[in-house]
């Protein structure tokens, strides 16, 4: 508001009185019947919803996603253009609210807009423009559920905000330093009833004393802002169980990543600018179901680097998602897409699973079989035959050791059960990286490609070399497509299951074994019972893993970090009971860890590395635990 005849001191007070005017005005909008207040879900809720965020984009590429069905929770301005960084959340459920967003408006056409709509605000930032200050805004109906008593200010001292919420009790939810002045616009809530809270808001902190606070207060920030000194205005409220995360010099791919990574939503974004790149602040929110936050929790200080675990019913929902849409190196792991590819080709062309392909083995690891001394051994050395692929360090195929074998029974097999790199490389030479990506295609991975041949030197690849690419939920669609008879139909799907690891559970005394017993004691099942279940419980699944040294010495010493990959994936029958009768139900799975470990090679293979030992133990806990909550409702149907 620039009034420039009247002194400050009276332009101040107008402001004032015109944000108290608002305020009234909405305090005036009838309740509705129809839903009790409820708390804002924006920064508050932790039930499960749709959302996403977007970085820089215009209003015609907001209006795309908000088209789509979601709403906006937090707009920050970028630049005058105008552009955005957005978080959004889809608009229904818990979530659903009728609302409204506006930018390049001044602070009476702001007004005019929250009195038009019989709206409050839940985000307001102030930005430079030719013209001068404007805003831009979000606001929501201001009914039941989400009725308030509210109020906003916009370019007042901070003095008049807090005397406001002081004498009104009242707090602050949102609020911004207005552009070329030392004044504040902020958006306040009656602290009472359902939005009562423990809060508090400190201006210009470092970090540290931000952590301080944070602990000292058992709260968490809702509203952070970063100021050109590196300190931080921010405002806080009291837990009350959530689950959060303030990330902070994130660029936008890292905070996509971390989000998914935690299982977690954006609910507040902002950004800066530093020597031409963006880097974005970010408070994220617990965005999964309480048993993939039970699991998470319970490995969480084992794991580093990037992880994840996935868990889905065949025709029914994700049960655990977390990491489910990382990219990571499945190493081994995307062998599913090879045998499917050839078993598509056995179940649709002329050819059979006895057909005669060609392959190759490196003339000085000549090991062919399963039964060949040195085919498989647990060495880290080349002895491991089946790992070494027919290529010289130049990409050249050597051809010395040339072998034909049938399609399914060796090559196949090979490669699912043995994990062989060498017929790996004949389906991959047979199918070519179009076939293998077609296949990829036909199963609706839409974030996964087979780049390189796996395990053979990187010259033997298309050029630049590239990682192959997997995300937990495109591992689950390919084997859902596989169960359902998208892929195959069942005579050439229990062909290929056939011809890949695992089958029945048993009654060993394994980790799994060992809770399924417990969960069977515990649900009152004799020893017999449970060995039956344990008899009808069966996987199919394919793993993966590598590890590799970035340096070595001249000694040829591998020294710290060493790079690790572990991953699995496939198809978990858990055997219900309907009427008296055994239902083998079918889940997809997977998990993985993508890390490195700041050891040496030697202290890795001689099990002294601690980093590593904690994330080999953490995937253990992973593959037990993510069955769980299933085997118990099975076991009750017993």
């Amino acid at each position: 508001m620039s009034i420039p005849t009247i002194s400050a001191r009276v332009r101040r007070l107008l402001v004032a009185l015109v944000a108290l005017l608002t305020t009234l005005a909405i305090l005036a909008v009838p309740q509705s019947a129809h839903a009790a207040p409820a708390p804002d879900p924006d920064r508050n809720s932790q039930a499960l919803t749709g959302w996403g965020w977007h970085t820089n984009v215009t209003p015609a590429q907001a209006t795309s996603w908000i088209n789509q069905g979601y709403r906006i929770t937090d707009l920050e301005v970028n630049s005058s253009s105008p552009t955005f960084s957005i978080a959004y959340v889809r608009n229904s459920g818990t979530y659903g609210r009728g609302w409204w967003w506006y930018y390049g408006k001044t602070a009476a056409e702001v007004s005019s807009l929250l009195n038009t709509n019989q709206a409050r605000l839940i985000d307001i930032e102030p930005y430079s423009t030719s013209n001068g200050v404007r805003y831009a805004v979000v606001m929501v109906k201001n009914v039941d559920p989400a009725n308030k008593t509210w109020g906003w200010y916009y370019n007042v001292p901070l003095s008049t905000i807090t005397n406001y919420a002081s004498a009104n009790n009242m707090r602050v939810i949102d609020i911004d330093r207005n552009p070329g002045t030392s004044n504040f616009s902020a958006i306040l809530i009656s602290n009472t009833g359902v939005d009562a809270k423990g809060w508090w808001h400190y201006y210009n902190i470092s970090l540290s004393q931000m952590v301080s606070y944070l602990n000292t207060n058992n709260a968490r920030p809702i509203n952070v802002e970063r100021l050109s000194n590196g300190n931080f205005d921010v405002v806080m409220q009291s837990r009350a169980g959530e689950y959060w995360w303030h990330l902070y010099g994130m660029t936008a791919q890292g905070l996509s990543d971390a989000a998914n990574q935690y299982g977690a939503r954006i609910f507040q974004v902002k950004s800066r600018v530093v020597n031409g790149v963006r880097y974005y602040d970010a408070l994220l929110i617990n965005n999964v179901n309480s048993e993939t936050t039970r699991i998470r929790e319970l490995v969480k200080s084992k794991m580093t680097g990037k992880w994840g675990f996935y868990l889905k019913k065949v025709g029914g929902s994700e049960y655990l998602t977390i990491g489910e849409g990382q990219k990571f190196e499945p190493a081994s792991m995307i062998k599913i897409v090879h045998a499917v590819t050839a078993m598509r080709d056995i179940q649709n062309n002329s050819t059979t699973a006895d057909t005669m392909r060609t392959w190759y083995a490196h003339p000085n690891f000549p090991a062919r079989y399963p039964s060949s001394t040195g085919y498989r051994t647990s060495s880290t050395t080349d002895t491991d035959h089946a790992d070494v692929c027919a290529y010289s360090n130049t990409g050249t195929l050597l051809t010395g050791r040339t072998y034909s074998d049938k399609l399914g029974p060796v090559l196949v097999k090979q490669t699912m059960v043995y994990s062989d790199n060498r017929t790996t490389d004949g389906l991959t030479r047979y199918y070519g990286f179009s076939g293998l990506n077609n296949t990829i295609s036909l199963a609706g991975m839409t974030s996964s490609s087979v780049n390189h041949r796996i395990g053979c030197p990187g010259k033997a690849s298309p050029q630049p070399v590239q990682h192959n690419w997997l995300t937990l939920r495109d591992a689950g669609r390919i084997y859902e497509k596989v169960q359902n008879g998208t892929l195959l139909n069942s005579t050439h799907r229990d062909m290929l299951y056939g011809y890949m690891w695992g089958g029945v559970i048993g009654t060993g005394s394994g980790s799994l074994q060992s809770m399924v017993r417990s969960e069977a004691t515990a649900a009152g099942l004799t020893s017999t019972e449970a060995n039956s279940f344990l008899n009808n419980m069966v996987v199919r699944a394919k793993g993966g893993s590598y590890g590799y040294c970035p340096n070595f010495d001249g000694s040829g010493t591998c020294n710290p970090p060493t790079v690790h990959s572990r991953t699995e994936g496939g198809v978990m029958w858990i055997p219900f009971k309907s009427n008296g009768t055994i239902v083998k139900t079918p889940y997809v799975y997977g998990r993985y860890w993508n890390s490195q470990t700041n050891c040496s090679w030697s202290q890795v293979s001689g099990g002294t590395c601690t980093a590593f030992n904690n994330n080999q133990s953490g995937l253990g806990t992973m593959y037990v635990e993510m069955f769980r909550a299933e085997v118990k409702k099975a076991l009750a149907t017993w």
